[in-house]
């Protein structure tokens, strides 16, 4: 059988070094909540993990394109670097709504999806490694299904933040506001669920 990644392969590197961006850009967003009243250097760090994360995933892409052989289907290295890159970026693009809407307060379910996201960016992490090694595949679906659970929670969250600002006691432009807030942290955790689809596929296939 053919495993998934071989060490000193430059795919392994990369995949690795992109869940170590991410993580941090995840860890800098619950961060930077917590102090609102200075949110724009932290906001222009994560601009720079982003960035970070763009670099990688077209250095994959360009590793993709002049790779011969790789460790498993071609789509899905693409589909796992697109996915695991889109974490990020929206990640990113609720941090710089944060500065764009002038946001001074944050309902406690904001808090709550964006732990969820720390959770489930850190179980995507997690499954990414356990591909490495032919030995830890189960670990590798036992994961997925831990970021499913933790997506479902966060649609919850999600659903109980919207009846909250929905019940009357907000004005129409802050309810524009955290709409929007909330469906980007939600959405966040449905990019790292995605993530764990690829690698489930990726499991099955090779298995």
């Amino acid at each position: 059988m053919r495993w998934f990644l071989p060490k000193n392969t430059d795919f392994l590197e990369l995949f690795d070094h992109a869940m170590t961006n991410i993580i941090a850009g995840v860890a800098l967003f619950r961060e930077l909540i917590n102090d609102l009243d200075n949110l724009k250097p932290a906001v222009e760090r994560l601009k720079e993990l982003e960035h970070e994360g763009d670099r990688i995933t077209h250095q994959t892409l360009g590793t993709l394109n002049t790779t011969f052989i790789t460790p498993f289907d071609r789509e899905d290295i693409y589909t796992l670097a697109i996915s695991m890159d889109d974490i990020l970026d929206m990640t990113d693009a609720a941090a710089q709504r944060l500065v764009i809407f002038n946001v001074k307060s944050l309902p406690s379910h904001f808090f709550r999806l964006a732990d969820l996201l720390v959770q489930s960016a850190d179980a995507v992490r997690q499954a990414v490694v356990a591909l490495h090694d032919h030995k830890q595949l189960q670990q590798a679906l036992t994961l997925c299904v831990e970021i499913n659970r933790i997506e479902n929670e966060a649609d919850q969250v999600h659903r109980e933040a919207l009846a909250e600002l929905f019940n009357g006691s907000h004005d129409a432009i802050e309810i524009i506001k955290l709409k929007e807030l909330f469906q980007l942290v939600e959405g966040a955790t449905d990019r790292c669920e995605d993530v764990a689809n690829v690698v489930e596929a990726i499991v099955i296939k090779n298995g």
